[in-house]
């Protein structure tokens, strides 16, 4: 799923088998294909040397992996009828070399009959043995003050969407780009907002309403909307787990 989403792209690889050009010089779009697979995921020299672990800070891979597991969850893992398109992933246009993206992890929206639901989403990823552990309502940038930043700040979330809109195909910019104008035009009793939150941690510690934290504590907060919280755990260690899947990334993309 997450070398799917750092290679995918806008166009369509059949479509290059029909250009001439390319056809007279041997080449199938199977070959580029692989080339851009090969080449989409990033080298973690760092974890490559086996010697130190990267600061939280810059580890896309800690990153990647809350991200993907949290667009996971609300597009596949929810009953169906409560499951969110997200049709824009961060992960797909992230550079390989930079830090991991700021804003906003995901967005999502899901019709029932003529109305629409927009999920706005946070995932964290963390090792610290405490419940909750910081990432959830402590730290500046932790799930809740995220949440609490688009909850409170409308023109906040507008900009955003705006920003998040022109990267969608026209299906979606329709449905995001009906909540973006809503919004705008002050009319937010006209559609629902779902806050989408993701704590990815060991199994070893995770105790489920305290886990939840402010989530739990102060959930009126967030009135008159709704906020889904999953907690997502892993048998492993999560620095253990993230290197496990940054050497099999690394193993598929060699394959």
């Amino acid at each position: 799923m997450y070398i799917k989403q750092r290679s995918e792209t806008k166009f369509e690889y059949g479509k290059i088998d029909e250009n001439l050009l390319f056809q007279k010089h041997g080449f199938d779009s199977t070959q580029l294909k692989e080339v851009i697979k090969k080449n989409s995921v990033a080298k973690d020299l760092i974890r490559e040397a086996g010697k130190i672990h990267k600061p939280v800070i810059t580890d896309i891979y800690r990153s990647d992996l809350g991200e993907l597991l949290l667009t996971y969850y609300f597009e596949d893992k929810l009953p169906p009828e409560e499951r969110f398109t997200i049709p824009y992933k961060n992960i797909t246009n992230r550079e390989l070399a930079a830090q991991p993206g700021r804003g906003l992890d995901a967005v999502g929206y899901r019709i029932n009959k003529d109305r629409i639901s927009l999920m706005v989403g946070e995932g964290k990823v963390s090792a610290q043995k405490k419940n909750p552990p910081y990432v959830v309502d402590y730290n500046d940038d932790s799930i809740f003050n995220t949440q609490t930043k688009f909850k409170n700040n409308r023109d906040l979330l507008v900009n955003r969407l705006s920003d998040y809109t022109r990267n969608l195909t026209t299906e979606a910019a329709e449905k995001i780009g009906l909540v973006l104008l809503l919004l705008e035009f002050g009319k937010d009793a006209d559609f629902d907002l779902v806050f989408g939150c993701a704590l990815i941690r060991d199994a070893s510690c995770v105790k489920i309403n305290e886990d939840y934290g402010k989530f739990f504590t102060q959930q009126t907060d967030f009135d008159p909307h709704n906020i889904t919280f999953c907690v997502l755990n892993f048998n492993k260690e999560i620095t253990k787990t993230i290197d496990l899947f940054y050497e099999k990334v690394q193993e598929l993309c060699k394959a």
